[in-house]
């Protein structure tokens, strides 16, 4: 099938690139622009619909170069968690952070998915914990198997038989660390915990919310909202096109399962949006107004990243939450960091850069940009590393807290999928933890959300009280 490219004058503003841009940069800019322009074969989606054994999925005839992660020979050194320096698992208070574990790039679909879950039991053992005690999942896949996603989270949730089932969150990626189709990451709550004992579910007819998963989770002071989408009771999309509708009912459907669970949307601490856009701030802006006009000051840390999409129905964004609230469910108090000069949004939203609750500290993404939300070092991912985990320590250090204290750290790169990016990456974020990486989740993406960004870091950790002096 012939492939129709746009001409050069259709690129988006990222592709003019600044003087003090390298070649390379240049090069990695355009190349991203074109894959997200390049469609990729129906036919090779319906293809791959139905989930088949392994032995079966290999038989299929090669996947055309559009639809096929980049390295799905064995050729990456980047296979497991321990292989980019990182923990398995990390603790903090009573929570959890399983590491994403990576299915085996080569293998058939089914085992990695096997593979990917036997690695989350397995840091979870070493955690002191078992299965029944995961709280939420993070499911990331190849954007070739979007026609299987109900059956990819079907054989997970089989494998999680939590009381009650754990939340969930499905994101497509155009590729995976290591060439792998699936990587799962986790949230669990110790058993020994005060947490766990109090776990409940929100009511199935309270928000949207796949088979098998919960839509909502509250235990004690902490609310965990799976993915909601723009979707009616009988499971129609809502605002077929239109993402700030679909914005507006994602926000509404995790109110609803808030208040399922006695909370609301004050309480939201952590929120994250996955949208389908060509990472422009315009994109950007379209729907964070939306987002942001949900909550009052001070609000949630945030996170907004454009995936491919579609997802399955026509959905345009995925959108879930993390909550803290007080026994009576409002909003448990909160302190804020925001250090002099860090960078600002280009538009005025009700996010935070850090908030401490209850002694958990929560990054919203951090970036590289200027005080008018313009990026800094625009193409020039190393430089961009190293700068958003300056304010990163910064913004820590508000509270009292270090680098040192954060449990899980998810960083979102644009990226092709090869190893140089992930090197580079790993290169320059590392220094800054003392004691090693802790729980990490590497999300490789074609753009990030603001024109000329290359990473975005997010974490979450506690403020471990010191001793007072005898």
């Amino acid at each position: 099938m012939p492939v129709r490219i746009p001409s050069v004058s259709a690129a988006p503003a990222v592709l003019r690139c600044r003087t003090q841009m390298t070649v390379h940069s240049a090069c990695r800019m355009l190349d991203r622009f074109l894959a997200n322009w390049i469609p990729f074969h129906v036919e090779n989606r319906k293809r791959l619909s139905m989930l088949q054994p392994s032995r079966q999925w290999r038989r299929h005839r090669p996947l055309p170069h559009s639809d096929r992660p980049p390295h799905m020979t064995l050729t990456s050194r980047y296979r497991s968690p321990h292989d980019l320096g990182a923990r398995p698992h990390s603790r903090a208070q009573d929570i959890v952070f399983v590491s994403a574990q990576l299915g085996t790039a080569g293998d058939g679909l089914e085992d990695q998915i096997d593979q990917a879950v036997a690695g989350v039991v397995a840091a979870l053992s070493e955690a002191g914990a078992t299965v029944a005690d995961v709280v939420k999942l993070g499911v990331f896949y190849h954007r070739s198997l979007i026609a299987s996603e109900p059956a990819i989270l079907a054989r997970i949730g089989a494998a999680f038989p939590a009381d009650p089932r754990p939340v969930v969150t499905a994101i497509p990626l155009h590729t995976l660390v290591g060439g792998a189709l699936v990587q799962i990451e986790a949230i669990a709550l110790h058993p020994h915990g005060a947490r766990n004992a109090r776990r409940e579910a929100a009511p199935a007819s309270a928000a949207c919310h796949e088979p098998g998963f919960s839509a909502a989770i509250r235990a004690g002071d902490l609310v965990f909202v799976g993915a909601q989408m723009s979707r009616d009771e009988a499971g129609a999309t809502l605002h077929e096109g239109d993402i700030v509708g679909q914005a507006r009912v994602t926000i509404g459907h995790i109110g609803a399962a808030l208040g399922g669970l006695g909370a609301d949307l004050s309480c939201v601490a952590k929120l994250n949006t996955y949208y389908v856009g060509h990472g422009t701030t315009e994109d950007w802006t379209m729907a964070a107004r939306v987002r942001s006009d949900a909550f009052r000051k001070p609000g949630p840390g945030a996170t907004g990243v454009p995936v491919p999409g579609p997802y399955p129905g026509g959905l345009l964004l995925r959108q879930e939450a993390i909550g803290v609230a007080t026994p009576e469910g409002l909003a448990a108090p909160r302190d804020t960091s925001w250090p002099e000069g860090i960078w600002d949004w280009p538009v005025p939203v009700s996010f935070e850069q850090g908030l401490k609750i209850n002694d958990l500290l929560i990054l919203g993404g951090q970036i590289c940009a200027n005080p008018r939300g313009e990026a800094v070092y625009p193409g020039d991912l190393a430089a961009q590393a190293r700068n958003t985990m300056e304010w990163i320590d910064r913004i820590l250090a508000g509270f009292g807290a270090g680098i040192g204290d954060l449990a899980k750290v998810t960083v979102f790169i644009a990226t092709e999928g090869g190893d140089d990016d992930i090197t580079r990456v790993l290169k320059e974020i590392t220094p800054f933890f003392p004691a090693g990486l802790p729980a990490l989740t590497l999300v490789p993406l074609a753009r990030l959300g603001l024109t000329g960004l290359e990473i975005e870091i997010e974490g979450i950790g506690t403020l471990v009280p010191q001793a007072s002096p005898s």
